[in-house]
């Protein structure tokens, strides 16, 4: 009756850690092609800081954190809905900043609105992890993650202010980062699987074990 029990409701408990690792690949697979997007839209070409961003490129930076909104709402649903919901409003506002600063603006301008957001929301990401780390453990790569977040968006910040504007270097970025999702969708997922009893229905009962 126990193993019976056990076994019914192991679907429901392993729902949510299966439904945060797609999330989190699909997430993944978005960043790398935007990546790929932002890498052959820039070429060969560092344009200086007080110059215009390049229309393709202006159209990838400004919608690249529409991915984070779309992943946050769908996460949400798991578990740390208000931290979550309140990081896709923020990403949301990103959008609208980049879009303006891209289209608007300079390319200077563009790493400041780009930078504030991968600061803000890889502060979010970093206090997430570390909060799911005490209930669920390996969360390692999603710490790594939002540190790097923070860092790289001080670091793109402090780059409008040089004379050249490295775009290509926010492809890097975003690579990173969809790397990190991989591996902490791959950790969670060897873990479920070694988490799931087996199956015992063809097996006889046999007597307790002293």
């Amino acid at each position: 009756m126990a193993t019976s029990l056990h076994r019914d409701h192991t679907p429901v408990a392993t729902a949510l850690p299966a439904a945060s690792q797609r999330i989190a690949i699909v997430r993944a697979v978005f960043a790398l092609i935007w990546a790929a997007a932002v890498v052959i839209a820039v070429g060969d070409k560092v344009p200086h800081t007080d110059s215009d961003v390049p229309t393709a490129v202006a159209l990838l930076l400004a919608s690249y954190p529409l991915i984070d909104v779309i992943a946050s709402l769908l996460s949400s649903m798991f578990g740390d809905t208000r931290v979550l919901r309140i990081n896709a409003a923020i990403s949301a506002l990103a959008v609208v900043g980049i879009t303006t600063a891209a289209f608007g603006s300079d390319a200077a301008t563009t790493l400041v609105a780009f930078g504030a957001w991968a600061t803000i929301s890889g502060a979010i990401q970093f206090g997430v992890a570390i909060h799911r780390r005490r209930a669920q453990g390996r969360q390692l790569p999603m710490i790594v993650s939002g540190a790097l977040s923070t860092i790289a968006g001080v670091s793109f910040i402090a780059q409008s202010g040089s004379d050249k504007a490295h775009l290509a270097t926010l492809a890097g970025y975003m690579a990173l980062g969809a790397l990190l999702f991989l591996l902490w969708a791959r950790r969670r997922q060897t873990d479920t699987q070694a988490a799931t009893p087996q199956s015992t229905d063809s097996k006889p009962a046999g007597p307790p074990s002293a």
